[in-house]
């Protein structure tokens, strides 16, 4: 075995210089990787040098690490470059808009990470994608798998836990590293416009069964699973992609059903969850304020409660119950300062700048603290050694 100090001090040489890497699905390079993997077996060690790369990174870098952007174009256009190069985003999102097949795929991947190990602040994307299964599915010519409802209704784990197994070996392929899935919504409301086939089914156990199963299929191939849409999107009749969703359940009824699959999904080692901008008033005391703003479901129980560990993450920024509501940006800057770890931002080049400045302005001026920042910042980099080293 390598002696400690020997791995620590190359550690801190790749942490800190941020020496270049290479991305590639099916031939990555033997250097990096396997040093960053052993990361592993010095947790205290770990923690050191993941605190000497934080305090050393500048605000501008500490930001970026907090969104997550989509963009337009199947290689690297001008505003991904420059949120790359001059924003240091965290990761970027694929939609089948990216996809033209899985070769162009591949490179954007290796190119999009290329960029960011060469930026100055040398840390790896988060590249991710919604490959749920069913119609949600953003790379069609990965293997096609039925929906969850299908999985939930064979009520097979084994099954389950298979089909994530091999999307994650798939996407790995690909070079994405975080599938934006499972879904966790328990389906108990036959009028929900939006969540449906994605759904294990109307029973919370099954659900929370599946969705385990689902989780561990994922993460044992090194794919990170983000289940979502907490505290849950089952039992609404309005599109959160169009409006504001309210949720009027008492929070035993919540405890009960809505929350049961997220607990069973943190006790298996889940190590991101998404936000639903759903308003819970059982939650929330204050009137219309959805979960994704919300410190009294993002901290107060999603991280404390909970005892949530992992990264939360938004659902898209520009949807409706946003954008109508609160407005892209300034709900970017109350995500964050609830507890959100990353803010997802998915179509516009514009907004996601705005967001950027004003995450930035409002830490300068206070109403973010440092601490708030690091705190995510530190949970992320966390991760991103944990698993991305991998596919780098």
């Amino acid at each position: 075995m390598m002696p400690k100090t020997i791995f620590l001090t190359i550690l801190v040489i790749l942490m800190v210089l941020s020496c270049s890497a290479f991305i590639g699905a099916e031939s990555p390079p033997k250097t990096f990787p396997k040093t960053f993997n052993l990361i592993k077996l010095f947790n205290s060690g770990a923690d050191y040098l993941i605190d000497y790369k934080l305090e050393n990174m500048t605000l501008a870098e500490q930001v970026g690490q907090l969104f997550l952007v989509g963009f337009h174009s199947q290689t690297i256009d001008s505003q991904i470059k420059d949120l790359l190069e001059n924003y240091y985003v965290g990761g970027v999102i694929y939609f089948t808009r990216n996809i033209e097949n899985l070769e162009q795929t591949q490179k954007l991947s290796k190119n999009l990470q290329e960029l960011a190990l060469n930026n100055g602040a040398g840390i790896p994307l988060f590249i991710a994608v919604d490959q749920e299964g069913g119609k949600v599915r953003r790379i069609k010519d990965l293997s096609y798998f039925p929906a969850n409802q299908i999985l939930g209704a064979a009520g097979n784990q084994e099954r389950t836990r298979k089909t994530a197994a091999v999307t994650a070996r798939e996407l790995k392929g690909v070079g994405v590293n975080l599938n934006l899935a499972p879904v966790l919504d328990v389906n108990n409301n036959p009028n929900n416009p939006v969540i449906g086939e994605r759904s294990f089914g109307a029973e919370p156990e099954l659900v929370a069964k599946m969705g385990a199963a689902y989780i561990k299929g994922l993460q044992s191939e090194g794919i990170i699973a983000a289940a979502k849409h907490f505290p849950g999107h089952g039992d609404t009749v309005t599109d959160s992609h169009t409006a504001l969703p309210v949720i009027n359940h008492s929070r035993a009824r919540l405890d009960a059903v809505e929350l049961y699959p997220f607990k069973k999904a943190i006790e298996v080692g889940v190590e991101v969850i998404m936000a639903a901008h759903i308003y819970f008033p059982a939650i929330e005391t204050e009137a219309g304020i959805p979960a994704t703003l919300s410190k009294a479901v993002l901290t107060d129980l999603l991280r404390e409660e909970l005892d949530f560990r992992g990264l939360i993450i938004t659902d898209d920024m520009e949807m409706g119950a946003i954008t109508k509501n609160f407005g892209t940006v300034q709900g970017a800057v109350r995500s964050i300062k609830a507890g959100s770890d990353i803010v997802l931002i998915s179509h516009s080049y514009d907004l996601q700048k705005e967001a950027l400045a004003a995450v930035t302005a409002a830490v300068k001026n206070g109403e973010i603290t440092k601490k708030r920042i690091k705190e995510s910042v530190k949970r992320i980099l966390k991760l991103k050694v944990k698993r991305l080293s991998e596919s780098i």
